[in-house]
């Protein structure tokens, strides 16, 4: 009667693959794109087909993985890097060195992406590689292991793996958890007998009656799942494991582009630094959201509940739960240098041109909630993007009358000037609600100050905003600056109230919507933000307009210096612009060092990689050498009788090599009763018989039954290597005994010829 064992074994691929692929689904909520279920299922398709190959011809552990990895290298473009593959399917020269990198660099810059990583298909290669490997680990168990129970034991660490490498946001947990506990319980139902290998011979138990108690586990499990997911609400706070994971990107160190207000202004209308189409007419562009002042300048802060700091790498496709009118536009770049990248509201969705090269695409970063993006590559000329984004209305006074402003935690700014608080107090006397004050300081500073940048044929005004700078502005017989001093002023003193305020740098854009709009230094504008509730932040403006100018006004051209009052030098300012970068020389088949570079950095590490390969398999080719020499030697002996003796001594170099102890001086006889007691004797004896006959008998064997001999020898030889584990064969493979043998016999041959160094001089000691 056939047992249920062996059944339990035919179906143990397609159980194992399908539990992988549902402990896989908590990884889902990271990507939220159909690209997953390509990279998840293939790779549990391959990892489930490398498995079986290995059971199938009984591959060793070593050669298992080395599959795997070709598999993995060879598939990787067609399931998830296509744009880097030749056709949308065979890897090329980056696509290879893209997934041999992956592997190791995917798992963080996977954790500190902002989800759904839509887009980003080097991250496709997290759970690509999970399912090669939960695919090779739990089939190869489930096929080859004594108890296949086992491979729950993988698809359960699998599991709480995607888990914790998810988000707080759960996919179905209630389906997905019932399934695989449900598929496994009934599983191992059906095998729970196949503990010993007397079990899987003799066929004990009813199949259909573990049939019948593995579908009722099913369907108790399934039913048990799903009715407690229904009942019993899951909680969202789970521990992931982004909560451990710092972002990368530290926009603290970067340079504020605020110190470089000037240079734009200097530049003025010729100074073009990118071009926009589509945005709604009198939208502002923002740079960069300002949040911390240290007395020099205002700058990100590293962290914060507001978020200014807080960047991660996006995909096409961004969380954004901001409410207002949609827009899409697209921006070109065209003098605008630096990590900034100018956009408008707050985005749903931002695509980079297809002349952006990889690894720049792998650099932007995101603030959803300053609605502030950086190229940590830098920008450079030519660079175009299209965004979608929600552009929000901008408040009422009546709206905002009833509005509270939102308890949002800042940096303290440090080394702010006495002279801020006092005229903040002075402002707003009189002044009753955080608005209001809000209000006195923005008209106070937009009707008494005057307007200038500087330049020539206007008012005195130096650039920077330190604490020097802002005593002067306000503690002068007239406030004289632009945009830069008296938004970093309003700020301050919002802050001395105790009301939370930022500064923000960016562009006006009051040209005609129609058609492309060119902005150039001349739109450089700086503003101040304040959060209120179930409102957001709101904008305000203390910069006087520009042709409020002061009304004794010297032209420069007129003014004499006067040594004795002569003004300190302005400080020298570190430009934000990145370093141009040096001209590309291309070689004459057309390609730059950058790609020479990148060429030898493939090789370099395919070098090493193939080095330590190579070393890895040096035993075993060693070993494989020398069996295949010895072994066409005793094949193409002269004797026909050497022959066959050949093909014994080529069984018993086996069992040997397998662990078995052979007596020394023992007849082919005495070998193989002593070989039957650990190996299949009904498969040793008769050959070491018709070896016998061979050698001794009358005659000489004719060469069909040579070659029926050796083809025993190699059916003998299948079921010596299935008699022992897979640790045994792996180190018969590498570790060869009768090699070892034979070479010691060999060198001591060799030394006996009379190729021994002579430690003494003839004649002396003899």
């Amino acid at each position: 009667m056939a047992s249920a064992i062996p059944w339990g074994r035919a179906v143990a691929p397609v159980v194992s693959a399908a539990a992988v692929a549902l402990a896989l689904f908590p990884l889902y909520p990271v990507y939220s794109q159909a690209e997953f279920w390509l990279a998840a299922g293939g790779g549990v398709l391959l990892g489930a087909l490398v498995a079986a190959a290995g059971a199938r011809w009984r591959m060793g552990a070593l050669s298992v993985a080395l599959l795997a990895v070709v598999v993995y290298f060879a598939a990787g473009g067609a399931l998830v890097l296509r744009a880097e593959s030749l056709f949308g399917v065979l890897p090329t020269l980056e696509g290879l060195k893209a997934l041999a990198l992956g592997v190791i660099q995917v798992w963080k810059s996977m954790l500190t992406a902002a989800t759904p990583v839509t887009g980003m298909d080097s991250l496709l290669i997290a759970p690509y590689a999970l399912g090669i490997l939960g695919g090779v680990v739990a089939g190869s168990i489930a096929q080859r292991a004594r108890r296949p129970q086992a491979a729950a034991i993988p698809v359960g660490v699998l599991f709480v793996a995607t888990i914790t490498l998810s988000t707080y946001e759960a996919f179905a947990p209630a389906v997905v958890g019932a399934l695989l506990t449900s598929t496994l319980v009934a599983w191992a139902v059906l095998t729970r007998s196949s503990g010993s290998r007397e079990n899987l011979a003799q066929g004990q138990g009813s199949r259909g009656g573990r049939r019948i108690v593995a579908a009722a586990t099913l369907a108790l499990a399934l039913a048990v799942g799903l009715g407690a997911g229904a009942l019993v609400p899951l909680p969202n706070d789970r521990a992931v494991l982004r909560d451990a994971i710092v972002p990368p990107l530290d926009v603290h160190d970067l340079p504020s582009p605020l110190i470089s207000f000037r240079q734009f202004t200097s530049g003025g209308d010729a100074l073009k630094l990118f071009t926009v189409q589509g945005l709604p007419q009198g939208a502002v562009i923002r740079l960069a959201t300002l949040d911390q002042y240290d007395g020099i300048v205002y700058r990100v802060a590293n962290n914060g509940s507001a978020g200014a700091g807080q960047f991660s790498r996006v995909g096409r496709t961004i969380p954004n739960t901001a409410e207002g009118s949609h827009a899409t536009y697209s921006v070109t770049i065209d003098q605008l240098t630096g990590v900034w990248m100018p956009d408008a509201g707050y985005l749903d969705s931002i695509q980079l041109g297809d002349g952006t090269q990889a690894d720049r695409r792998d650099g932007l970063n995101y603030n959803p909630g300053t609605g502030t993006a950086v190229m940590v590559g830098g920008l450079h000329q030519g660079d175009q993007y299209t965004g979608e984004a929600v552009i929000p209305a901008t408040p009422d006074d009546a709206q905002l009358a009833s509005a509270r402003v939102s308890p949002v935690s800042l940096p303290t700014p440090q080394n702010v000037p006495d002279i801020v608080g006092t005229l903040a107090s002075q402002f707003t006397a009189g002044a009753s609600t955080p608005l209001a004050q809000l209000k006195a300081i923005e008209a106070k500073l937009h009707t008494s100050g005057f307007f200038s940048h500087g330049l020539e044929g206007e008012a005195r005004s130096r650039a920077g905003h330190t604490a020097e700078r802002i005593s002067t502005l306000l503690d002068g017989t007239q406030m004289v600056g632009d945009d830069e001093q008296y938004a970093v002023a309003m700020a301050l003193m919002a802050r001395q109230l105790g009301i939370p305020a930022r500064v923000v740098m960016g562009f006006r854009q009051d040209h005609p919507a129609s058609g492309a709009v060119t902005i150039t230094g001349a739109d450089v504008h700086a503003w101040v933000e304040v959060p209120f509730e179930h409102v957001g932040w709101v904008s305000f403006d203390p910069t006087p307009p520009k042709d409020q100018v002061p009304k004794q006004e010297v032209p420069q051209h007129q003014q004499k210096p006067q040594p004795q009052v002569q003004q300190p030098p302005p400080p020298i300012v570190p430009p934000v612009e990145l370093p141009p970068a040096p001209p590309v020389k291309q070689a004459s088949d057309g390609s730059t060092p950058a790609d020479l570079a990148a060429l030898w950095a493939a090789l370099r590490w395919g070098g090493t990689g193939l080095g330590i390969l190579a070393l890895l398999l040096a035993p075993a080719a060693v070993a494989a050498f020398g069996r295949s020499r010895r072994r066409r030697a005793r094949r193409s002996a002269v004797r026909a009788a050497d022959r066959i003796s050949g093909g014994w001594s080529e069984l018993v170099d086996l069992v040997v090599d397998h662990g078995a102890v052979v007596p020394a001086g023992a007849t082919r006889r005495e070998e193989a009763a002593a070989l039957g007691q650990r190996f299949p004797a009904e498969a040793i004896a008769p050959l070491a018989m018709r070896a016998d006959h061979a050698v001794f008998g009358v005659g000489e064997p004719s060469e069909a039954e040579i070659a029926a001999y050796w083809a025993d020898v190699e059916t003998a030889s299948r079921r010596v290597r299935g008699a022992v584990g897979w640790r045994r064969r792996l180190g018969a493979r590498y570790f060869a005994r009768s090699v070892v043998r034979d070479s010691r016999v060999w060198l001591g041959g060799f030394r006996l010829s009379g190729f021994r160094p002579r430690l003494w001089k003839k004649g002396k000691n003899s």
